[in-house]
């Protein structure tokens, strides 16, 4: 890996991958700390590369130093691709907020870096995460959705409840389609750290590895009358069984499941001062998720956003409001996520209906037309999209569009150039 991290008074200075993030922090920390400046200079202009999980965990070490009055500047990659991605992941913007304005990306297959603060905050962040997932993993399970819903929501809530950090967390969500389907999440903050918030209701735990050891068994928490203790645990399970990964970076310590090498723990050279959670599931093996919440031998069936959202009947009908669905019915980008969640959904809820309400929404484009209805037509078939999805409230012009590119698909199908 070619990388190199340098301190010349207060700047520095990334050449290469950014991946150490360990070190890069130390660096900060020896120019505020050690050497007295007010002020830190993050020159990443010769950065090639820079990953996810390091990111993060800067960006919530630096707005945590903010917040206590060190100013940043941030000299971002010359690289116009990587310039690019920090602006769309929101990492610019919490670097340095005078040079970066908060994200506008659209995109459907990831999630920029969220901060939030109190619960509300949470729950918006992990209602917005669940929603562009519905949208972007074709073929999901409902068990495999709720186990994943599940996990989010609870590392999220850990940051909120136990690691009394001031800028509250961060959580970032991207989705990797080419060979497998999975989804990686990584939540940040820079909080007090795993291993002293368990010692405070567990004062026999020595060193750190013991505390990252003791994090994911069943039941052990801080303080019982807040939490059960279930869901750094949990959460381990889902992307273990799902041959996915799972990393916690918390003070002295690392804990990292990887499938092929099993789980290890290490002490680190140099300590991370707050939490780092990186969970990534595998939803290739349908249904491998079904036995992943099981606490005291009882499996445990989450409540989430699509029984919430969708309002289920007694039949299994969900209702599907399409006007709240995107903000743009004009192109084949934004009708993909709109047929994986009508897929998704019709695999979820049984034999019922899902109810596309076209409420509110006076036009679409025959782009969209097809690509959301049209494929979702070839891909159920003409007896199960009729038996599955039902079209109400539409305005002429609009069923006018979505007949016919659904005739056109039934005459054409699925070439190999449309396919997406």
């Amino acid at each position: 890996m070619n990388s190199s991290i340098q301190r010349i008074d207060n700047r520095i200075v990334v050449s290469g991958e950014l991946y150490d993030f360990h070190g890069f922090l130390a660096q900060i920390h020896a120019i505020v700390e050690k050497l007295g400046y007010q002020d830190v200079i993050l020159d990443l202009e010769h950065c090639s590369l820079a990953f996810q999980n390091a990111m993060l965990s800067v960006c919530a070490q630096v707005m945590a130093y903010r917040k206590s009055g060190i100013s940043f500047e941030l000299i971002p990659p010359t690289d116009p691709t990587l310039k690019n991605l920090f602006k769309n992941t929101n990492w610019g913007y919490f670097l340095d907020p005078n040079r970066f304005s908060p994200s506008t990306f659209k995109g459907h297959t990831r999630i920029p870096a969220t901060q939030y603060r109190t619960p509300e905050e949470q729950q918006a962040a992990v209602n917005r995460i669940v929603n562009v997932m519905l949208g972007a993993i074709p073929e999901l399970e409902r068990v495999d959705f709720a186990a994943f819903e599940w996990a989010v929501n609870e590392l999220t809530d850990n940051v909120l409840v136990h690691a009394n950090s001031s800028g509250g967390g961060f959580v970032q969500v991207s989705t990797f389609l080419k060979n497998r389907k999975r989804v990686q999440f990584v939540v940040a903050d820079a909080g007090i750290g795993i291993p002293r918030s368990l010692r405070g209701g567990h004062p026999d735990i020595g060193s750190d590895t013991e505390a990252l050891d003791r994090a994911i068994r069943e039941g052990v928490t801080r303080d019982a009358a807040v939490g059960q203790g279930n869901g750094m645990f949990g959460s381990y399970q889902i992307c273990s069984k799902s041959e996915g990964e799972f990393l916690v970076d918390s003070g002295w310590a690392r804990l990292h499941y990887r499938p092929n090498s099993g789980l290890t723990i290490a002490k680190q050279g140099t300590p991370y001062n707050g939490t780092l959670v990186v969970a990534t599931i595998d939803f290739s093996d349908p249904k491998l998720l079904e036995d992943a919440l099981s606490f005291k031998g009882v499996r445990y069936e989450p409540i989430g956003v699509v029984e919430l959202k969708y309002a289920f009947n007694a039949a299994g009908d969900a209702h599907f409001k399409l006007a709240e669905e995107s903000s743009s019915f004009g192109s084949r980008v934004s009708g993909k996520p709109i047929r994986n969640k009508l897929m998704n959904l019709a695999r979820m809820n049984g034999q019922g209906m899902v109810c596309v309400d076209f409420a509110g929404v006076p036009l679409v484009s025959s782009s969209f037309a097809d690509e959301a209805f049209g494929k979702l037509f070839l891909a159920l078939g003409p007896v199960a999209f009729m038996q599955r999805i039902k079209l109400h409230n539409m305005m002429d012009t609009v069923e006018g569009l979505v007949n016919k590119a659904i005739a056109q698909r039934m005459r054409t199908g699925l070439s190999d150039a449309d396919d997406s």
